[in-house]
């Protein structure tokens, strides 16, 4: 994102910004499960990729967005209160080197998209001056954004704690965002979501949302920010998504090097609405490899195949498997991770 006043530049866009109007388009149909992900495109020149068979002439340019993945349930949750997801990183991913984007929640409260995560370069504003709108660079962090479909998300919209980031744009969807520098490792972290306080505005109520980190090496529950959605009663569409992506700052905007990418293993496990485990009917792997506009021209972001994805039995434990060697596409079709019986 640029440090101006100005349009963000499209390399800078894939660092926070959603992929929103595809996601909606996702929760429409059975094809869901297999579309892209939107994402803005990103400046960064192609590089030679690895000799490998099936490996392309070339490195897409970056995000590269590896993997889709998506947990039907049975329902809508009703009277919407939690959600919760537990993240497994297996090891360190240094700042320095990787744009890396964990994101294992999306899905809509009250017909407002949502998303966020962990990443290891995360920017924003000043939350305790967000009218300079001086860019800031966090290092390590989390990150938790809403969408509208109307211009009319302000910083009224989102609390932060000091030394936090907050933004609120429309290059690219109309959306409201906070951001928490915090130095996560390698570890086991839960993402929760929680049901705050309401209140009126211009007669109108309005609930509150707080997105928290409760990490398990040391028993500190990080509060991320809080974002406000209408209404006093909340619904949530009972969908969720996870995705994972090397992404472009300013900072750090030239692709990883393959080959010396380090052995992580992430895992998404234990998804919870209200406090119960979530009613699962089939969770799906998708992944972007040929060339594809979205809805607003722009291309959709493909990646490399750097990722191996398995399922438990249960289907209530997904793990990616981060690979230094671009492998067949047939080795990682698009298809259904688990089912129910």
């Amino acid at each position: 994102m640029s440090n101006s006043g100005k349009r963000v530049a499209k390399s800078e866009v894939s660092a926070e910004i959603p992929r929103v109007i595809l996601f909606r388009y996702l929760l429409l149909g059975a094809s869901a499960a297999f579309s892209p992900i939107v994402h803005a495109a990103d400046a960064a020149d192609p590089q030679p990729a690895p000799t490998a068979e099936a490996a392309p002439a070339a490195l897409p340019k970056l995000p590269w967005h590896m993997v889709n993945l998506w947990w039907s349930t049975s329902g809508e949750v009703a009277d919407f209160s939690s959600f919760s997801v537990d993240v497994d990183i297996s090891t360190d991913i240094p700042g320095d080197k990787y744009n890396l984007y964990i994101s294992p929640f999306f899905g809509t409260i009250n017909g407002s998209s949502i998303y966020g995560g962990i990443q290891t370069n995360c920017n924003g504003w000043d939350a305790m001056k967000p009218d300079d709108h001086t860019r800031l660079h966090g290092g390590h962090g989390f990150i938790f954004s809403r969408w509208s479909d109307k211009p009319d998300l302000t910083m009224a919209d989102v609390r932060a704690t000091p030394g936090g980031f907050v933004e609120a744009a429309g290059y690219e969807g109309n959306f409201i965002s906070g951001r928490r520098p915090y130095a996560w490792k390698a570890g086991k972290y839960t993402w929760s979501l929680r049901k705050l306080d309401t209140q009126m505005v211009d007669g109108k109520p309005f609930t509150w949302v707080g997105g928290f980190v409760h990490e398990h090496a040391t028993g500190k529950d990080i509060f991320v920010n809080a974002l406000r959605f209408p209404g006093d009663k909340l619904v949530h569409n009972g969908k969720n998504a996870a995705f994972m992506e090397f992404y472009s700052t300013e900072k750090l905007h030239t692709p990883p090097d393959i080959a010396t990418l380090p052995p992580l293993e992430v895992k998404f496990s234990n998804l919870r609405f209200n406090g119960a485990s979530a009613d699962l009917t089939k969770v799906d792997a998708a992944f972007i490899r040929k060339e594809m506009k979205r809805s607003d021209g722009l291309s959709a972001p493909i990646s490399p195949n750097l990722l191996h994805v398995t399922a438990s039995e249960d289907g209530r434990e997904i793990t990616c498997r981060l690979q230094n060697k671009i492998f067949p596409e047939s080795e990682e079709p698009n298809r259904t991770l688990w089912k129910v019986k």
